[in-house]
């Protein structure tokens, strides 16, 4: 009986030991930063150059670290319909506006990843909090109102996700949790549907 309770808790710590790995391993991907041009302008439906055909390649290295995707956009200096749709995708599953639009936030997360998105915590309102938001009470996390503010019931759910990540309870998002609010399957298939609806 003893023996069965060693062997059980060996082999948890050894679970928690993986889990930890791949979050360190994602954490590593998305902080990294990716050698970039210094110029950049904003990008749009119709543009072409070279600003575009760095911003293609940054853009696959940074599509080729999310879980259940394996397209990429051909480098062709011309920012088209399909640089258009894997744009939008990639804005959605890290939360940022869905625009389209290459602008200041979508460069610097193509840059600097999960490191580019704010710390929310108890306090935090806007854009992000409300996407934060969503997702989490589509994922059952959060039974509140969709309203952009960080308040207890916010503070709750995130509490709850970060536990049930084997992350520090602290109810701040910060690196890790990012990294692990992008990984949701749920959030995944959103922005999957939402950016690939018109082709299916």
């Amino acid at each position: 009986m003893l023996g069965d309770k060693v062997t059980e808790a060996s082999t948890n710590s050894k679970i928690i030991l993986c889990h930890l790995k791949q979050i360190n391993k994602d954490i590593y991907f998305m902080n990294a930063k990716i050698r970039f041009p210094i110029n950049r302008p904003f990008l749009i439906l119709g543009s072409s150059g070279q600003s575009v055909t760095e911003m293609q390649k940054v853009l696959n290295q940074r599509l080729a670290e999310l879980p259940y995707f394996q397209q990429e956009v051909s480098v062709t200096g011309y920012f088209g319909q399909n640089t258009l749709i894997l744009v939008k995708y990639l804005q959605c599953v890290v939360f940022l506006p869905v625009d389209g639009i290459v602008g200041p936030k979508t460069w610097a997360y193509l840059d600097e990843g999960v490191t580019s998105l704010p710390q929310l915590s108890l306090g935090s309102t806007g854009s992000y909090v409300k996407a934060v938001q969503e997702e989490l009470k589509s994922s059952k996390y959060y039974c509140g109102a969709i309203d952009g503010n960080f308040g207890t019931k916010t503070a709750l759910s995130v509490k709850a996700f970060q536990t049930s990540q084997h992350l520090t309870d602290d109810g701040i998002i910060g690196d890790r949790t990012w990294t692990e609010l992008i990984k949701l399957e749920t959030h995944i298939k959103r922005c999957h549907q939402t950016s690939f609806r018109h082709l299916t």
